[in-house]
């Protein structure tokens, strides 16, 4: 009897350890974010932070207007980079996590760096704008 009561004991107390691991688990599907850093190139001033993922990566990138002109890419690993001058546009990179990453509403001349979260890697990258 007592050996039955400690078994009971035991299996509620197991049941209750492992509502309590799943209960306080973070989610699987949490989103990750990229790290971004804008560098102005006339002030030398910069600013950086994350974004979340877009609707993930797509085979078309908006427009871009005649206004908008990018140069000088890179991309190596998770890091992707870009230099852009223009009045209103934004930069992004597609990560190999399936996601789209974007950030902007640049005006002026911008050094974008992005870094793509969790070790995925950065597949490409672009600009839309004016």
């Amino acid at each position: 009897m007592i050996g039955m009561k400690f078994r009971n004991s035991l299996g509620i107390s197991v049941l209750c350890a492992v509502a309590i691991a799943v209960g306080s688990a973070p989610a699987a599907d949490a989103a990750a974010e990229a790290g971004y850093t804008w560098l102005d190139l006339i002030t030398g001033r910069g600013y950086s932070g994350t974004t979340a993922r877009s609707s993930g990566t797509e085979a078309e990138v908006p427009p871009r207007g005649p206004s908008l002109d990018c140069r000088d890419p890179w991309l190596s690993g998770s890091g992707y980079a870009l230099s852009c001058s223009g009045t209103d546009f934004h930069v992004f990179v597609d990560c190999s996590n399936g996601d789209r990453y974007a950030y902007g509403r640049g005006q002026g001349e911008y050094r974008i760096i992005f870094t793509c979260p969790g070790g995925a890697t950065a597949l490409r990258g672009g600009a839309y704008g004016y």
